[in-house]
């Protein structure tokens, strides 16, 4: 289930950043970096994988030539990534 939401979410990301033209290539680049090394490599801890993928999203949200739509967008995705890891923090109690 929890990979199933990350799939979706991953999808998302890639779907509303990396494909949108009007973010810059360096911010599209460096967000679909950080997806595939981090949140989709399944060999690390979820916590691990989720935490260094909001670590570059929040990295990418400072760059001054980001969209105003692209940093809310990129807001919303780290505050989902966080209720991944919440939800899962929970069932492994």
């Amino acid at each position: 289930m929890v990979e199933a939401q990350i799939s979706s979410l991953s999808q998302d990301i890639r779907s509303s950043i990396a494909e949108d033209s009007s973010v810059p290539r360096n911010v599209r680049s460096n967000v679909v970096t950080g997806l595939e090394t981090y949140l989709l490599n399944k060999q690390d801890d979820l916590d691990l994988r989720v935490y260094s993928t909001i670590s570059v999203l929040e990295e990418q949200i400072n760059d001054t030539n980001i969209p105003q739509h692209a940093r809310t967008r990129l807001f919303e995705f780290i505050r989902d990534l966080e209720g991944i890891v919440r939800k899962w923090e929970k069932t492994a109690e």
